[in-house]
């Protein structure tokens, strides 16, 4: 089953690439826009009957003439986004105007797109912003995101647990994390759990797939297996950031501070639509083992529900007050 892709990760932390050409916004041009945007979300959103009414939806626009004025191409997969949303409101859906895509799958896998985005994933240290003994012998770790844990990112990831790892308690800050790939989320988990534990199934519409992701626990740092975690959260905390924060809660591993978070749990993978559009569609839901649910449209709720801006100074007190 395709994972979430390293796209939304490139929105989060950089503004993209410069397009190369500007397509002409014929009548024809949206038009076929449009028609191909409604067959993708047929044939790979989630939810079929929500993806029909989505798609009927644009389509009445473009019929009612509500497109017509529109000249910029950015402007017009802005204006479909908003359109897509206002139907049903997921966080990862989205319309993008990008001539530079190249591939009917959504993947670029060319020598340079490899090295660039190495080079990317480097200049902001792998996800991670911050690593930190705080006062009391309180680790630190500030992610801002989620790469793919290949060899160099897991390099990073042990890195920055080692250096917490003699602390009494971990404070992990996800308050700006926007998500990335699900399976950086187990191999942390691996570093947090004493046991092998099952942490949540994506399940796919389109080949009626499921992919368990599990902990499983590092043999290394062994320290982190029973030591106290906290997780600050905010309202800007998403996808994979919420998967973490909603997996250590379900399996009562962690203590979560802050607001709730914002709503997506449905990861999501880019489609070519013709005339440099590409649709970004949800593809897959999420099935916590436990709830048997997730946290889309509704957030994860913190246990102590705090301000985003004292969550941190609210978690050093519990700390201190243990």
């Amino acid at each position: 089953m395709k994972i979430f892709k390293t796209l939304l990760l490139i929105s989060i932390f950089s503004t993209g690439m410069v397009c190369a050409q500007t397509v002409n916004l014929t009548k024809k041009v949206k038009s076929e826009t449009v028609e191909k945007i409604f067959a993708s979300l047929k044939a790979n959103y989630i939810y079929l009957d929500t993806a029909i009414k989505m798609g009927s939806f644009i389509q009445d626009q473009l019929k009612s003439g509500s497109y017509d004025t529109i000249q910029n191409p950015a402007a017009f997969a802005a204006r479909l986004t908003s359109d897509l949303l206002s139907v049903y409101r997921d966080g990862h859906l989205s319309i993008s105007y990008d001539p530079l895509f190249t591939s009917a799958n959504g993947k670029t896998d060319t020598i340079m797109e490899k090295e660039r985005m190495l080079k990317f994933r480097k200049r902001v240290n792998f996800g991670f912003d911050k690593a930190e003994i705080l006062p009391g012998n309180i680790g630190y770790l500030k992610i801002g995101g989620f790469f793919e844990p290949d060899s160099a990112a897991k390099i990073m990831t042990l890195a920055a647990f080692r250096f917490v790892s003699n602390s009494e308690s971990l404070i992990i800050d996800l308050r700006n994390n926007m998500g990335g790939d699900p399976r950086m989320v187990s191999f942390i988990c691996g570093l947090l759990f004493n046991q092998k534990t099952h942490l949540n199934d994506l399940y796919s519409r389109k080949d009626k797939s499921t992919t368990a992701y599990w902990a499983t626990p590092d043999t290394i740092l062994k320290g982190f297996h029973n030591m106290p975690i906290y997780i600050l959260t905010s309202k800007r905390t998403f996808s994979a950031g919420e998967e973490l924060t909603y997996d250590l809660q379900t399996q009562k591993r962690a203590v979560i501070i802050g607001e709730t978070t914002g709503g997506g749990a449905h990861p999501v993978q880019p489609f070519t639509v013709g005339n440099g559009f590409v649709a970004n569609v949800p593809f897959a839901r999420a099935i916590n083992p436990i709830t048997k649910s997730d946290w889309e449209t509704v957030g994860v709720k913190p246990d102590k529900a705090v301000p985003a801006d004292k969550a941190l100074d609210f978690a050093l007190r519990m700390v201190n007050h243990k």
